[in-house]
């Protein structure tokens, strides 16, 4: 290939994926400004190891590979850093978004989404990882286990028990409801 044409490749990578992959990192880090340094880190690490990219097709799930890499090694980082400065992990508060009819119901979902959001960060990173990619995501077990570089069998694992603990930490943290139109509405419990 010529450097116009990996260019080019690279152009349409970013263009097609760089909001998914943006909103996948923003959801594992929880800081806007990071997600999109992180997003840029993604996608430099891409193009420097475009040649490990076999199949055009498989795009996608190899910048996902590549955007975990990246996520677990700055939440490795900042997490050693709060160790050696003897400060726990900022708090970030959730952002919602809804497309409800209402505002009652979008004020109902949005308080249920970020109670979810602050139950995901009691999970460990692997099973956090593991739940995004496959509910927020979309992707498949087996495009996970490819992006992971495990087996189908150890997401679907991972992923059963990502969902049994978000739903032990749930009933602990939340108390759930029934809103308007029927839609389930999470409260933190005081």
């Amino acid at each position: 290939m010529t450097p116009v044409s990996d260019a080019v490749e690279a152009d349409a990578l970013f263009t097609a994926y760089h909001d998914r992959i943006r909103c996948y990192i923003a959801s594992m880090v929880r800081d806007p400004a990071e997600a999109e340094d992180l997003a840029q880190e993604t996608f430099l690490r891409a193009h420097c190891r475009q040649d490990t990219l076999r199949d055009p097709k498989a795009a996608r799930g190899w910048l996902y590979r590549i955007a975990t890499r990246v996520c677990v090694d700055h939440l490795r980082k900042r997490a050693r850093q709060a160790a050696l400065d003897g400060e726990e992990e900022p708090q970030h508060e959730a952002r919602a978004v809804s497309e409800a009819p209402s505002a009652q119901e979008r004020a109902e979902r949005a308080e249920t989404s970020a109670c979810v959001q602050r139950c995901l960060d009691y999970l460990p990173d692997n099973y956090r990882a593991v739940i995004l990619l496959y509910e927020a995501h979309g992707l498949t077990a087996p495009e996970i286990a490819e992006l992971l570089g495990v087996s189908p069998g150890t997401i679907k694992i991972r992923l059963h028990r990502a969902r049994r603990r978000l739903q032990e930490v749930m009933q602990i943290g939340c108390a759930v409801s029934e809103g308007s139109g029927g839609v389930p509405c999470c409260e933190p419990k005081l």
